[in-house]
């Protein structure tokens, strides 16, 4: 082979390689840019997600704090419900004492062996209290109920009945017009008879789930 020939061969091989060189470092530069730009996006994105990140905290805590104050008035309202429940039912529990003013208490049962049953079916078990009062006392609702009837009392005079609504039904006895009526809602205090007499007799009974209890077990007296 001439050396013309070899020096146009080799010419031509460096041309080969200029180019394939040359291919190869723009194709370089075209993945960097690729890469760069790809780089850059992803950084965008990042922080896109990152700003969003934290406007899903802040979401987030309002939205914690939002049940919290929620959760919080829901307590105070279901406190709220079950202390006036609790309210409403001491005031429905016949606790309290049924004549106002200076009295005497009798609490021996009536033992009387010749009294008639069917004349007075709500004494059969013959637990009773007699509160002696005295002239300008009251006889009154020992707890918040309604009145169940309003009868002839042959030893007393009138008896009133009254139903709390929680098993339990008290029973007033006195002389004196009474001054509710059947059927009426009446309060704890409300009053029921007046006592116009210088010395006064008033029964008292408890029934508790149709039974009759002792009353000094259900009053609460003080003083």
């Amino acid at each position: 082979m001439s050396q013309d020939k070899l020096k146009a061969i080799l010419q031509k091989n460096k041309r080969v390689l200029n180019m394939t060189v040359l291919l190869i470092a723009v194709g370089l530069f075209a993945t960097v840019l690729i890469l760069g730009r790809r780089i850059r996006e992803l950084k965008e994105e990042i922080d896109v997600l990152n700003s969003q990140k934290e406007e899903l905290a802040q979401v987030m805590q309002k939205d914690k704090t939002e049940m919290q104050e929620q959760i919080t008035l829901l307590s105070n309202q279901v406190a709220e419900q079950l202390a006036r429940e609790e309210e409403e039912a001491e005031r429905h529990y016949p606790n309290g004492l049924p004549v106002t003013g200076k009295v005497t208490i009798n609490s021996k049962p009536m033992e009387d062996p010749d009294a008639n049953p069917e004349e007075l079916p709500d004494r059969e078990l013959r637990k009773i209290v007699i509160f002696g009062a005295q002239n300008g006392a009251k006889v009154i609702a020992a707890g918040s109920g309604k009145v169940l009837s309003i009868k002839s009392d042959a030893e007393f005079g009138h008896v009133i009945r009254i139903d709390h609504g929680n098993g339990y039904i008290t029973i007033y006895r006195y002389s004196d017009t009474p001054k509710v009526k059947e059927g009426d809602d009446v309060t704890k205090g409300q009053l029921l008879f007046e006592v116009n007499f210088v010395s006064a007799r008033v029964g008292y009974q408890v029934q508790y789930d149709k039974e009759f209890i002792d009353p000094m077990d259900v009053m609460e007296i003080s003083g």
